[in-house]
């Protein structure tokens, strides 16, 4: 049976290093797809409203028009 070198537990100091590392990177990366998900969804929903007001505008232009002929 192949036995640990050591029988005492937990992560080397090499180890540890790299899963704080990893945990750094991780949340990095983390950070700016957050911040890149939430300026997708504040320029769909600005670009939602600018394109209801122009359809609101043109409604109401319209509208107006086909009454006075």
């Amino acid at each position: 049976m192949i036995e640990p070198r050591s029988t005492q537990g937990g992560l080397r100091p090499g180890h540890k290093l790299t899963v704080v590392a990893a945990a750094v990177v991780a949340a990095i990366v983390v950070y700016l797809a957050f911040g890149w998900i939430v300026g997708l969804v504040a320029f769909l929903i600005k670009t939602a409203v600018v394109v209801a007001v122009i359809g609101g505008v043109l409604y109401l232009v319209l509208r107006r028009s086909r009454r006075r002929l």
